[in-house]
């Protein structure tokens, strides 16, 4: 289920442009996922811990061929970061848990009335 008001929504401070183009990849991206998960008959649990560890390994990668001058030490402070950021998502999604669960519920609802 995509959200609207996922962790980088504030890039809407950025501009809209730069919210408009992140929101989207994001979306293309989520699209993808999602009929990749059903067309190899995967639960979504174990797909947001793969993408979870791509991520982190894309922040690497990132940080390596990006950086002057790579460094152990580096890397590790941008992982500090990195993990700062994946913090913040996670309370912006608990403070708005109430809603997306009155999302998930009214979409079930809906797909149990078109099934009977």
């Amino acid at each position: 289920m995509n959200s609207g008001n996922d962790l980088f929504d504030d890039a809407e401070d950025e501009g809209d442009a730069a919210a408009n183009e992140f929101n989207r990849h994001s979306d293309a991206i989520f699209q993808f996922i999602e009929k990749y998960t059903a067309e190899h008959d995967l639960v979504e649990e174990m797909m947001s811990l793969v993408l979870l560890n791509l991520s982190i390994k894309l922040r690497m990668v990132g940080y390596g061929l990006y950086t002057e001058k790579p460094s152990v030490a580096g890397l590790k402070l941008d992982l500090d970061r990195f993990g700062h950021n994946v913090d913040d998502g996670l309370r912006a999604a608990k403070k708005d848990a109430d809603r997306f669960i009155a999302e998930v519920k009214a979409a079930r609802a809906a797909a149990d009335d078109e099934t009977d």
